[in-house]
């Protein structure tokens, strides 16, 4: 008896460290983005500035900020903060291959369009801080109201103040590289002020 109760005391200590250290290793998991240096707000703080679109280096260069950069692809990036105002950002959608994609400053994505989405030639996106917005219900306020025109308007409410917008420009061979590269020059992401999106808002 003395023994079988050593034995079930032994493997009960066990299960507990087990499970104990299973929390642990996802609670530190969890907490890695939020902690960590080298995310993606960090990898972009040396090449870009808040609320400036800047255009990666291509996945050869050595300066890539990512290791995993699709490489028929061209990236844009603006890390944002909206604790001024709102940000606007405007692109050109040439194709249905372009895309926009907003994130958290942790990774986090929450928004992603296309240019097949839009079916237009260029997107204006609004990015504000405001959860009262219905993200869906503006889109398609803002659709049906510019119909297939060249110029597609869209506010979007985004989750925190901080967060990165990446543009991605796919190029079909590399003979493209310089036209894309032209017609992503032509992007850009500025803060506004309240009153200039009170403007946006009544266009």
């Amino acid at each position: 008896m003395p023994l079988n109760f050593s034995i079930s005391r032994l493997i009960f200590r066990l299960i507990t460290l087990v499970v104990f250290g299973a929390v642990i290793h996802i609670c530190i998991i969890l907490t890695m983005p939020y902690v960590s240096k080298g995310d993606a707000w960090g990898r972009l703080e040396t090449s870009s500035k808040v609320n400036e679109l800047a255009i990666l280096p291509n996945a050869s260069s050595p300066n890539r900020p990512f290791a995993f950069m699709a490489p028929d692809v061209l990236y844009a990036t603006c890390r944002y903060d909206l604790t001024d105002g709102p940000l606007q950002l405007r692109s050109p959608l040439p194709n249905d291959l372009w895309s926009i994609a907003l994130y958290n400053r942790y990774g986090e994505n929450y928004y992603l369009i296309s240019g097949r989405d839009v079916q237009s030639n260029a997107v204006n996106l609004l990015v504000v801080n405001d959860k009262t917005i219905d993200n869906d219900k503006q889109e398609e306020q803002s659709i049906s109201q510019s119909g297939t025109n060249a110029l597609r308007d869209i506010t979007i409410s985004a989750p925190s103040k901080t967060g990165i917008i990446v543009i991605r420009a796919p190029l079909l061979t590399p003979a493209f590289n310089d036209e894309v590269s032209t017609q992503l020059a032509k992007a850009y992401c500025k803060p506004i002020s309240f009153a200039q999106q009170a403007l946006v808002d009544r266009k």
